[in-house]
């Protein structure tokens, strides 16, 4: 209940205060599991996305800020789950592979961190290993505008562009071994610079 409202308030916001656009919402399922990836400029680039995506999101967030007053609390209630940064986190992991067996949307910023120039960084392989463990389609999502615009550039132009799903089915049993993984990461990769390919400086 607080995730609806808090997106539809940020939704309303975006609208008065910014030109805010979504390319290709119908690309994402209306149903089942499905890992959304995303590139990540921002600090705000989560509510973005939650905003652009019609599912209710579930995020992985960095241990440290479930320990913050406030914060800590607000980010459990819109279905966000910590994870240790630095090591492998068995609980994190687990955590995200029931929900996708639920038929969840699990959010990730697959290159690990805001990247300061815009450009697209090196994927980590976390969000193909939980896609081909639980042959989950992935849907690539682009956020152009967010690091210059949202929230305080008033009329700045925000723009998601929302690609169509990736398939990995057909790597079969071996779609966990290190080279799927490499494989299946440069092949999102690729699609997220195919939505990127007419930005400027990019």
């Amino acid at each position: 209940m607080l995730y609806r409202i808090l997106v539809r308030f940020a939704r309303l916001c975006l609208r008065i205060f910014n030109r805010w656009t979504v390319q290709g919402a119908e690309n994402l399922p209306k149903e089942g599991p499905v890992v959304v990836i995303a590139n990540h400029v921002s600090n705000w680039d989560p509510v973005l996305l939650a905003c652009a995506v019609t599912r209710p999101l579930c995020f992985m967030a960095k241990d440290s800020l479930f320990k913050v007053p406030v914060l800590g609390w607000l980010i459990k209630k819109v279905h966000a789950f910590p994870v240790k940064r630095g090591r492998p986190d068995r609980n994190a992991l687990r955590t995200a592979a029931e929900l996708l067996s639920k038929g969840k949307v699990l959010a990730l910023f697959p290159e690990g961190t805001r990247s300061k120039t815009g450009e697209l960084l090196p994927f980590h392989p976390g969000a193909a290993l939980f896609a081909l463990r639980t042959n989950s389609p992935v849907v690539p999502v682009v956020l152009l505008g967010s690091k210059t615009t949202f929230p305080m550039s008033i009329r700045g132009k925000i723009e998601v562009r929302i690609g169509k799903p990736l398939h990995f089915s057909e790597l079969g049993e071996r779609r966990s071994s290190g080279e799927e993984l490499e494989k299946a990461a440069h092949m999102m990769r690729k699609e997220m610079l195919k939505l990127m390919k007419d930005v400027p400086g990019l």
